[in-house]
């Protein structure tokens, strides 16, 4: 947190950066961020994205409704945005960045209340900053990990598009990234999206002789069969596949295959191109490993994608640093 004096309501270009996010580019501008102060008329909690609407009144004095996304509840609550401090009639100043398409729609990073308070969306009262709370060192991959930033682009081009099948070519052509994403229902989709979610934890348990992989982020819950040579007959392909495990050494090999055609990227974002997905095939196979380190009390996960059907060579591997975390896994709903 920091302290400013709340201004009167008003329309300003600031200066200043955003932390990355997993759907803000196509949506959001960068370059032209806003700041404005107003009443709060409506707070839409929800997950994956909440909404914040505000009344604003321009230099001239004509009234504005403004309707900014930011984070999702969940995510913003354990960051002190609270739905009690955004009650109808609420007086904040709010600062992010402009929609592309909307004159009146924004991203917002901060709220700053009539106290003087400013509150980042991120956490920890630095923009860019995820919340690291001092948790017991673990001594396994079990328990709840929060993954640390790293700067990963999740919008913007892809190389592999440009080793796309035919068949992959034919799929992306008939793909729309704003109307067909399973996120707009509310679906868990492919298994690196709910790795790399951001600002929402993970946990890994024991069920029985089975791991299980859950995460906040669309309530993505897998079960890992281990020492499971094949899939068993009958067994209907899914979003998440099905997977098989098995330990080398101190490190957990999990395989999965057995997919329904997904989407590996929601927006690829390419200068003079239109908005496209990166697709998959049902041929998909991919290969988690996921290993403790205790110099850094974290879990290490390195990630391998197949997919001949679609693509003409093998993905770079994926992998993922997840610190320690004492939070608790919400519904997200």
């Amino acid at each position: 947190m920091r302290h400013a004096p709340l201004a009167v309501a008003a329309l300003l270009c600031v200066a200043g950066p955003l932390a990355a996010h997993h759907s803000f580019a196509p949506h959001f501008d960068i370059n032209k961020p806003v700041d404005i102060a107003g009443v709060v008329t409506q707070f839409e909690q929800r997950n994956p994205h909440a909404y914040l609407h505000v009344t604003v009144q321009d230099v001239d004095g004509r009234s504005n409704e403004w309707r900014c996304e930011s984070h999702g509840v969940t995510q913003l609550t354990r960051n002190g945005i609270t739905p009690s401090m955004l009650k109808p009639g609420t007086v904040v100043r709010i600062t992010g960045s402009q929609h592309r398409r909307d004159p009146h729609e924004c991203f917002f990073n901060t709220v700053q209340t009539e106290d003087g308070m400013v509150y980042d969306v991120n956490g920890g009262g630095q923009r860019g900053t995820v919340p690291t709370a001092t948790v017991a060192q673990r001594d396994s991959i079990y328990g709840i990990w929060l993954l640390q930033p790293a700067g990963r682009p999740t919008s913007g081009p892809q190389f592999m598009m440009d080793y796309t099948t035919d068949a992959a070519k034919a799929a992306i052509a008939q793909y729309n990234p704003f109307t067909d994403d399973p996120t707009y229902r509310c679906e868990p989709m492919a298994i690196r999206r709910g790795w790399f979610a951001p600002g929402t934890p993970m946990a890994i348990r024991q069920d029985g002789d089975d791991i299980i992989i859950q995460h906040e982020w669309m309530d993505i819950e897998r079960r890992v069969h281990m020492n499971q040579d094949a899939v068993p007959e009958g067994t209907p392909a899914a979003q998440l596949g099905y997977s098989r495990g098995h330990w080398e050494g101190d490190t957990l090999v999990v395989e999965t295959d057995h997919f329904t055609p997904g989407v590996l990227n929601q927006f690829v974002e390419v200068a003079g191109e239109p908005m496209r997905g990166l697709l998959h095939s049902d041929a998909l196979r991919t290969v988690e490993r996921i290993r403790f380190e205790p110099q850094r009390n974290t879990i290490q996960l390195a990630m391998e994608h197949y997919d001949p059907v679609f693509f003409t060579q093998d993905f770079p591997v994926v992998e993922g640093e997840f610190a320690a975390s004492d939070l608790d896994i919400k519904p997200f709903g």
